[in-house]
């Protein structure tokens, strides 16, 4: 069994479709996606799923017209979950979590697109980045990983993008 086909096919989703994705779906996504390698398998990482009537609140801590993009996600997407981290006061925990979270999402995004659920993720940035942590309720000694939006396709691509040649460089 080959995954290649599958990671052949995964892109940001632009535009999801109205039918519905259920927290029961990513649940069982998350069921798998969990496998993403760890720093003493400290599995550091929290899920939020926005329902719809919090929906707003995260968009409004959202100003800067550079956010366009997640506001878009966050009132269009048919299902969104926030992945937080931990920042440990060690430096080098900070960022392995921090990479053990990135690894979850590809692992989650690997997981939807085989079930052919397209998904878009994004992060708030800069100061805002503050501000929408307090929206979501992160805790003090969280950060955000990533919004995620899931939905499916309103038209998935055809062909896949051409992928760029390798290069590796010697020292």
């Amino acid at each position: 069994m080959s995954i290649q086909p599958t990671m052949e096919q995964i892109r940001e989703c632009g535009r999801f479709s109205e039918r519905p994705v259920t927290a029961e779906q990513i649940l069982a996504l998350l069921e798998d996606a969990i496998w993403a390698p760890n720093h003493h398998l400290r599995e550091p990482w929290r899920f939020i799923w926005v329902a719809s009537d919090s929906r707003g609140k995260l968009e409004e801590a959202l100003d800067s017209p550079t956010q366009n993009q997640l506001r878009t996600l966050i009132r269009e997407a048919p299902a969104c979950l926030i992945v937080a981290a931990p920042v440990p006061q060690d430096a080098r925990e900070a960022k392995d979590d921090f990479a053990a979270a990135c690894c979850l999402i590809q692992n989650l995004q690997i997981l939807a697109s085989a079930a052919e659920i397209g998904m878009s993720w994004h992060l708030p940035l800069g100061q805002e980045d503050k501000a929408f942590g307090f929206a979501a309720e992160l805790r003090l000694d969280e950060r955000v990983v990533g919004v995620l939006g899931f939905g499916y396709w309103e038209n998935m691509p055809s062909k896949a993008p051409e992928k760029p040649p390798i290069k590796i460089e010697v020292w």
